[in-house]
């Protein structure tokens, strides 16, 4: 552990290693934001993006894996981060579980992993950082989903954490008030999973037919997003901006 005095800002983001996550941690680094990329799986992914940011500015980027639905992981997460950098300004909730889970098929020690890493990990999270953010007059943003308020077929468990995430949200911007701003965003389709069965082929053309843009997004649509939220908007807290190209117009 450096144990690094910083007087950069710090942001920590869940799930970091790829995807959005990884496009938030650039985003942010590139404004002049050290980052500590949290990863569980994706190791190597993740020390690989950290070796490219470190390039750029050296010491400004660090690594820590913890799987997300062991009880301890947020206070171990938030602990590695201030001994690295002995400071936090702000955190996004990026990481969490995605799989169909019929509701008549899944068994209750599913959901309540999957509901542990979507929703009760990240409101651990923001509650051990808030005293650090606070500090550092910092924000807080959480990645939603634009089916948490309207509902998604053989996905219960999912939308119903990302609902309660969203909730989170409205709350704890309340309780945290006027010292830390906590938003959410919601992405419609922006990433395409990595391994698509022909269902979901079908799907993504029907998802897009019913987009008022008629294409995905890019990854860059969140991450300028969250930097606006976390860096620009100083008057807005308990937010959720749907960033859809337009599809929660047609849901």
């Amino acid at each position: 552990m450096n144990n690094q005095k910083n007087n950069r800002p710090v942001a920590l983001i869940t799930g970091a290693s790829k995807r959005i996550g990884l496009s938030i941690a650039m985003e942010l680094h590139g404004r002049g934001i050290d980052i500590v990329i949290h990863c569980n799986h994706s190791e190597v992914e993740a020390e690989q993006l950290a070796d490219q940011l470190n390039s750029i500015r050296l010491k400004s980027t660090y690594v820590v894996k913890k799987d997300l639905s062991e009880n301890n992981a947020p206070q171990e997460i938030i602990i590695n981060t201030l001994e690295q950098f002995s400071r936090l300004d702000y955190l996004v909730n990026n990481a969490s579980i995605f799989y169909p889970m019929p509701i008549n098929d899944s068994t209750e020690s599913q959901a309540n992993q999957l509901i542990k890493v979507n929703t009760t990990q990240p409101k651990k999270l923001m509650l051990l950082a808030s005293d650090e953010i606070k500090k550092n007059n910092g924000s807080i943003v959480n990645l939603i989903d634009i089916y948490a308020k309207r509902g998604h077929k053989n996905y219960s468990a999912y939308v119903s954490s990302k609902s309660m995430l969203q909730e989170l949200t409205k709350q704890l911007a309340l309780e945290l008030a006027p010292d830390i701003r906590v938003n959410s965003i919601s992405p419609g389709a922006i990433l395409w999973p990595d391994n698509e069965t022909d269902s979901q082929k079908e799907m993504r053309l029907q998802i897009l037919e019913n987009t008022a843009i008629k294409r995905i997004g890019k990854e860059s649509d969140i991450s300028q997003t969250t930097a606006f939220l976390l860096l620009d908007a100083h008057y807005m807290t308990g937010a959720n901006i749907n960033v859809d190209g337009g599809r929660s117009l047609y849901i």
